[in-house]
This record gives structure tokens, C-alpha cells and sequence, in this order.
């Protein structure tokens, strides 16, 4: 009897319990990480900024969220941070912006009230600064190259254009600001006149300026950039450089490792050809940093470049592999006075750009008597000989290739041992390129150092001159 008592007064009880009403679903929150942005100056974000955010739903899951700006459209995402770059109109420094969020969760409901955060915001000048590895020289012939580096804090992307002047109060020339690496060469380099400006290693100009370069006198080059928001940056410059004239056809270009072939050759040079410009590349404050293309618009101002140099310099011919074919293929013509050292590898670019392919494996550095001769092969050329009172040594001469001329051989070459050279032996001293022209050539590689050749050496040089003519 008591159990049956308590069976019925659990029944009363269930029977009395009423289920409760479901509770409504919680909306999602939303917060940025930070509540508030100070107003003043100092703290104003540049235009291009990052806003993280985050958010929770109490009863489920966030599944996204909806951004706008200063009241505009709502626009979801799943990201939780963002890099936003404001435009601000020319002569705008400052902006405020309201960006509202709220949180999506995974029944649809959405962040209310929606978070707010004033973001203040200023328009920064840009940078711009000449790359201290790329300056121009103290001295040079008239070619300039100039490499901006710009920059903005509110990104780079906002850098509308950049600016080089000629000189402290001639005009500013606008450039689009992919033109970071300039090149400025005179119209006419023997006098003055317009300047032709070119970008990267283009050889074809973008622009024609009135603005003369001043040649034979010291100028200093200036550059900046101006943003979206009409900023402009501080300008930087060059120190002064000394600009020279062109005065002849003829660049002499001297590698060679003290002032000896150069003085010896100088007044030969100067009764073969009239005036000619000197670039003596052992002066650091004559080189220009990159071959192409600054280099190569100082030779595209000549039809003829005689370089020469010693063996320690022939690192800086092959170097300039690039600079050789380029002027070669707009119609230059080149004479190249460098010996060949037996530690020469196969693959080095001489091989590629020169009329040789390679030198012998053995017998190697020859020697030459004194009065030993250099006979020339071609009408036109004189022979040569052996100059100095002792033995010239280090003699390996290339085998030409078999589209060269050769010019110049060694007939008594003997082996350092003093034994005779081997019949199936080179004997090559200088090999050239033909050009259409009989007679003519394109390029001239000479493997002894012409100033210690005795001989009609002014004769030489007029051949030369001759034979390379465009």
C-alpha cells in the first residue's frame, strides 16, 4: 500500500510540471580592437592603415562579417583584419572616416547596435632619393643616369610621379613613376642643345626637353616625387659633376694598370686621328656604375671605342659582354687591344663576342724577341715588330673563328722554353670581324699591347680608323 501511494504521487507531481518557453536566439557582438583613435595630428594613421576586429555569439557560432564605411554599403567577409588604402583628393592632408561592424552568426542574426570606430587619417609626403650605389661620378662624358628609389608611408602604390631638374632653377620634367632609372644625354653632345631622356635600358628616348645640359661645366642633378594627395617629397640631388664635351669620333678607353700605354700611345693617337676623349677607367671618379646603360649611351655618342687594357683587366672586358653586342648591333665599331692570359677559361665571354673561340691548351705563353716582327695579312695595315729590348712574354694567340679575318700574325713565336712554336700552333696576334664593306670590319682584337710594337704605329691607327669605318 505505501508503494503504490508513492507511484501516484510522482504521477501528480509530472502531471503538474509545465515545459518551459524557448528562449529567443542572442544576437552576435562585435568589437574592433581598438575603441578609439586619438584626434590630434601626431596620431593620425596614414592612408594606408590595417583594422583587425573579432567577435562572439553566446548561443552559436560567428560565421562572418559585414563592414561599411561613413554610412555606404554593407560588404561581408569571413577575415578577421584588413589593409585599407584611402585616395585623398590633391590638397588633402586630412580625413576622418566612421567604419561600422557587426558580427553574422550562424542563424543569421547580426550585430545591434553595429561597432563603430572614427578612424582620422593623413595624407603623408612621399621619399624620394637617389640610390647612393648608382650616383653619377665627379667627371664624366655627357651621359647621366640617375636611379630614383620613392616611396610612401601610405604605400608606395600612391606615388603619382616623379621629377628630375637640370641645375637649382630650371623647370621640373615630370615623369610617370615607373621611369625610376633615368639616363639623360644631350641631343648634340659637342654643343649645346636639347636632352634626350631615357628610361631603364631602353634606346629610345621618352621625352625631348628644351633644358640643355651644361657641357664643359659643373651641374647638379635633383629629384622628387609627388603623391596622389599632391605631396611632394624634400628633393634630393647629386653633388656637382663635371659634364665634358664631346671633341671627336674616337673613345679611348685605358684599363691598363699605370699611365704607360696610354703616354706612350697618346701623341701617335692624336697625329692619326685629330681629337679624340680620353676615359682613363683606373680613376673611380671617372666611372660611372653601370655599363648599361650608362656606359653604352657614352659609346653610342662615338662610331669608333678603342679600349685598352692588361691582363688584370680583363674581368671588366668580359663584364661588359652585354655593352659589346649592344653597340656592335646599333652600328658601332670597336677596337680592343687586351692580352689573353693562359688561365683564360673556355667559356669566357671573349669567346662569345670576340673573332676568336679559344686559345691553344699547349704550348702556352708564348715569347717574342726583340725586333721579332708582326706581320701584317691585309693591305692597308702596316707590319709591326717586337719593340722592346727584351722578350716580350705571355704571348698565347687564339685560334680566329671561322667567319673572322685574321690581321696580324707572329711568324717567329717561340715557346717560353725558347724552342720553335709548334707547326699546328696559332700564331694569330690580331683577328677582326668583316663588315659588308670590303675592307671594313666591325670589330678589331689585338692581343699584344700595341705600345710596345715598334713600327708605324700612327699608320696603324690610321688603317684602323680606316677599317672601322660605320
Amino acid at each position: 500500500m505505501p508503494q503504490r501511494v508513492g507511484w501516484m504521487l510522482l504521477v501528480l507531481l509530472l502531471a503538474g510540471c509545465k515545459k518551459d518557453a524557448p528562449r529567443p536566439k542572442q544576437p552576435p557582438i562585435a568589437r574592433f580592437f581598438v575603441d578609439t583613435i586619438a584626434l590630434d595630428t601626431a596620431n593620425r594613421l596614414p592612408s594606408r592603415f590595417v583594422l583587425r576586429w573579432y567577435g562572439d555569439d553566446p548561443d552559436g557560432c560567428i560565421v562572418g562579417y559585414e563592414l561599411r564605411v561613413n554610412g555606404g554599403a554593407w560588404a561581408f567577409t569571413t577575415a578577421q583584419e584588413s589593409t585599407f588604402v584611402v585616395p585623398f583628393a590633391p590638397g588633402e592632408v586630412y580625413k576622418d572616416l566612421v567604419f561600422e561592424l557587426r558580427a553574422v552568426d550562424n542563424d543569421g542574426l547580426r550585430s545591434e547596435p553595429p561597432a563603430r570606430l572614427r578612424v582620422p587619417l593623413r595624407n603623408s609626403p612621399p621619399l624620394c632619393r637617389l640610390d647612393p650605389q648608382a650616383l653619377p661620378p665627379d667627371t664624366t662624358l655627357p651621359a647621366i643616369t640617375l636611379f630614383l628609389r620613392a616611396t610612401d608611408p601610405d604605400g608606395d602604390e600612391t606615388v603619382e610621379s616623379l621629377y628630375v631638374r637640370i641645375g637649382p632653377s630650371s623647370p621640373w620634367i615630370a615623369l610617370e613613376p615607373r621611369h625610376t632609372l633615368l639616363t639623360l644625354v644631350p641631343e648634340d653632345p659637342t654643343a649645346s642643345s636639347a636632352t634626350l631622356l631615357y628610361s631603364d635600358t631602353r634606346l629610345v628616348p621618352i621625352l625631348r626637353v628644351p633644358i640643355p645640359l651644361p657641357l664643359n661645366d659643373t651641374v647638379r642633378f635633383y629629384v622628387r616625387a609627388k603623391d596622389q594627395g599632391g605631396l611632394f617629397s624634400e628633393p634630393d640631388s647629386t653633388r656637382p659633376i663635371y659634364l665634358r664635351r664631346k671633341t671627336g669620333d674616337w673613345l679611348v678607353m685605358d684599363s691598363w694598370s699605370d699611365e704607360t700605354a696610354y703616354g706612350t700611345l697618346a701623341p701617335d693617337m692624336a697625329a692619326a686621328w685629330g681629337s679624340y676623349d680620353y676615359w682613363n677607367l683606373r680613376n673611380p671618379a671617372q666611372r660611372p656604375p653601370i655599363r648599361v646603360p650608362t656606359w653604352l649611351h657614352i659609346w653610342r655618342l662615338y662610331p669608333r671605342v678603342c679600349w685598352i687594357g692588361n691582363v688584370t683587366a680583363l674581368p671588366e672586358l668580359e663584364a661588359s659582354e652585354a655593352l659589346i653586342e649592344s653597340y656592335l648591333v646599333g652600328g658601332g665599331r670597336l677596337f680592343l687591344n687586351f692580352p689573353l692570359p693562359s688561365s683564360i677559361e673556355a667559356r669566357s665571354p671573349v669567346f662569345r663576342f670576340g673573332p676568336m673561340d679559344s686559345i691553344a691548351a699547349s704550348p702556352q705563353n708564348g715569347v717574342l724577341a726583340p725586333s721579332s716582327p708582326v706581320s701584317s695579312q691585309v693591305s692597308g695595315f702596316p707590319d709591326l715588330a717586337n719593340g722592346l729590348p727584351y722578350f716580350l712574354s705571355g704571348v698565347n694567340p687564339p685560334f680566329p673563328k671561322g667567319t673572322a679575318q685574321v690581321l696580324y700574325t707572329m711568324p717567329n713565336l717561340l715557346q717560353g722554353n725558347g724552342q720553335p712554336w709548334p707547326a699546328s700552333g696559332s700564331r694569330v696576334a690580331a683577328a677582326a670581324f668583316p663588315a659588308a664593306s670590303p675592307g671594313r670590319y666591325t670589330q678589331v682584337f689585338f692581343i699584344l699591347p700595341l705600345h710596345q710594337l715598334s713600327g708605324d704605329r700612327v699608320a696603324f691607327l690610321q688603317a684602323l680608323q680606316t677599317a672601322l669605318q660605320p
